[in-house]
């Protein structure tokens, strides 16, 4: 089982967003905006017009630097 951490800053609309994949699936997401704080999971796929990441990890067009730790991500989730 593969698992990797992705942190993206979408500047158009202000977000960052860390995705947890495993075998290439989204199965956790943190969404981060001014305005407030989403956590998305398999089970709890959508909160208002948020939605866990449904694309293949080669859609993201992720770069070196984007990739985190397990750590930097778990303590982002875990800092409600």
């Amino acid at each position: 089982m593969q698992e990797l951490f992705v942190k993206k800053f979408w500047k158009e609309e202000n977000i960052w967003f860390y995705i947890h994949f495993q075998n290439e699936e989204a199965i956790r997401q943190i969404e981060i905006s001014p305005k407030e704080r989403i956590l998305l999971t398999l089970e709890s796929s959508q909160q208002g017009e948020s939605i866990l990441y449904d694309q293949c990890l080669k859609e993201l067009d992720v770069e070196n630097s984007d990739f985190i730790t397990k750590e930097e991500f778990d303590k982002t989730w875990n800092n409600s």
